[in-house]
């Protein structure tokens, strides 16, 4: 038996499903077992209680601090999936999110004005995958923070770095930055470096104006054969080059 969650808790969760609240209080939720155990074990600095379900049976052997409890009308209110958990955790936002404290030595991966929710989960899961750990936040991205961001990336938001920045962190970076862009090199035929950052643009836009009249390399991943869809999702274009970079590396004997 735990505490019950208070009015004033149920009103303070219910507001962070605006970006705005999310922001002025710099917290949101993370909701199942496998998301909440896993931000328990990887970043549980940044957890501040979890909630439960009455009726919730899982396991919470992974958290040894506060929890409370509501009945499942209200667990159901507060939660943002279609069928709900019975766990979720109210947890903050980074403070290394807000600032400039990136490593320009490690390879970044820069989102431009990404719009899909799904699709910036996707790619947080292949960067975690394939152990890329930073990822910048450019200007129009959608929030990375959201409750679709978030179960798209499935845990992948414990073990990332995040920052928020604009196209001049990218146009500064010290080390080759690439343009993921149609009318760039064979990616297949191109050569990676253990440092850099890979820019991936607007699903329907493309890169930035400020990346096109940079100079930047581009590199662009080819059809086989006659294709007749227009392009890759940028979530599925991300794996693969993120995957071809793997690859050449390991070729190299750079991993």
């Amino acid at each position: 038996m735990f505490p019950i969650l208070s009015r004033n808790q149920i009103k303070f969760i219910r507001t962070l499903k605006q970006k705005k609240y999310r922001y002025k209080f710099k917290n949101y939720v993370v909701e199942g077992e496998k998301l909440v155990a896993d931000m328990a074990t990887h970043r549980a600095d940044l957890i501040r209680y979890l909630i439960v379900d009455e009726k919730y049976t899982g396991k919470l052997d992974f958290w040894q601090s506060d929890i409370f409890q509501t009945d499942p009308q209200t667990f159901k209110l507060l939660s943002n999936l279609v069928q709900p958990q019975g766990i979720m955790a109210l947890c903050s936002i980074p403070d290394e999110y807000f600032s400039s404290n990136w490593s320009t030595s490690d390879f970044t991966l820069y989102f431009d004005a990404i719009q899909d929710p799904g699709n910036l989960g996707t790619m947080f899961r292949t960067a975690e995958w394939f152990g890329i750990s930073q990822i910048m936040i450019g200007k129009g991205t959608v929030d990375p923070f959201s409750p679709k961001t978030i179960q798209a990336a499935m845990g992948s938001h414990s073990y990332l770095r995040m920052y928020e920045c604009d196209t001049t962190v990218a146009l500064e970076w010290p080390h080759p930055v690439i343009l993921a862009d149609m009318k760039g090199e064979n990616a297949f035929r191109h050569h990676w470096t253990n440092s850099g950052m890979l820019v991936l643009g607007n699903e329907g836009q493309g890169i930035s104006s400020a990346f096109e009249e940079a100079g930047f390399s581009r590199i662009t991943i080819p059809p086989a054969g006659s294709v007749r869809s227009e392009s890759l999702n940028v979530g599925m274009a991300c794996t693969v080059l993120i995957t071809l970079r793997h690859q050449s590396l390991l070729r190299a004997g750079k991993l």
